[in-house]
């Protein structure tokens, strides 16, 4: 069965009852969070080093589905 997560109650208060019982990640256990960012293009680059910079274990990795020659 699938289980939606959606607070009880009327619809006027849904929203604040989910931010009330929302759990946050705790500076402190930053560093026990590990993340993995998959690609590393621009985006996936600068996110992987600002998680980094924040103090969570980051793995990335790309795939190449074809190989590319370097031409210089």
């Amino acid at each position: 069965m699938l289980e939606a997560k959606i607070p009880d109650g009327p619809l006027e208060e849904k929203w604040s009852r989910y931010r009330s019982r929302a759990k946050l990640v705790n500076p402190a256990n930053r560093k026990h969070l590990h993340v993995i960012v998959v690609g590393t293009g621009l985006s996936g680059s600068s996110l992987a080093a600002s998680l980094g910079e924040a103090g969570c274990h980051v793995t990335s990795f790309c795939f190449q589905d074809t190989a590319r020659a370097l031409t210089l």
